[in-house]
């Protein structure tokens, strides 16, 4: 039952702003009673924080497969594009200015700073990137394509080719930029500056 309603809020949180989704609407599309929100969540806001910290975990489930970071972006590319109604409602949610604190310790973000640590075996000073601001770019890039990838793909007459082909294209670009940025380079200004 709870599980319905967690889809049931997902669904209707990735369709429209928090604010205009209510207790009932959520409950109507679970099939139950408004008072089992209540009973099992609380909140609506609770109800909804579950459900974006419910696909960020099988998100972050898929991104603890990787081995090596630049071999295999593609995971967390297609990860982030396989919850897309994630993708959504965290945008609406932001936009909305709805959980101001999410998402603290976001576990696909902190992992893949983890590992891209790991990959560096600490030598961001030796003029590499901050493995933070690496997967801050790499964080845009995913959620950007995942939120507006049909308007990105016609905007750039991609729309017309192979979709497998473009993802993977897409793949290669952002393997070389993790690539690059794990690099040692010249002295690089620091992240605080």
């Amino acid at each position: 039952m709870s599980r319905a309603l967690i889809d049931a809020a997902a669904a209707l949180f990735s369709e429209r702003p928090s604010g205009h989704v209510t207790v009932r609407e959520i409950a109507a599309r679970a099939g139950v009673n408004p008072a089992l929100v209540h009973r099992y969540f609380g909140t609506k806001d609770h109800l909804m924080r579950t459900a974006l910290e419910r696909s960020q975990r099988q998100i972050a489930t898929r991104i603890a497969q990787i081995e090596d970071v630049r071999r295999d972006i593609g995971v967390l590319f297609h990860a982030t594009l396989d919850e897309k109604e994630f993708v959504a409602a965290l945008a609406r949610a932001s936009l909305d200015g709805v959980l101001p604190d999410f998402p603290a310790g976001y576990p696909t973000m902190s992992g893949l700073v983890a590992e891209l640590e790991r990959a560096l075996d600490g030598q961001t000073s030796a003029g590499r990137h901050d493995p933070r601001v690496i997967v801050a770019c790499l964080g845009s890039l995913t959620l950007g394509f995942a939120l507006f990838g049909e308007f990105i793909l016609r905007g750039t007459r991609l729309d017309g080719e192979d979709r497998d082909r473009v993802e993977r294209a897409i793949v290669d670009v952002l393997r070389e930029v993790v690539a690059l940025a794990l690099e040692p380079g010249e002295t690089r200004p620091s992240s605080s500056s």
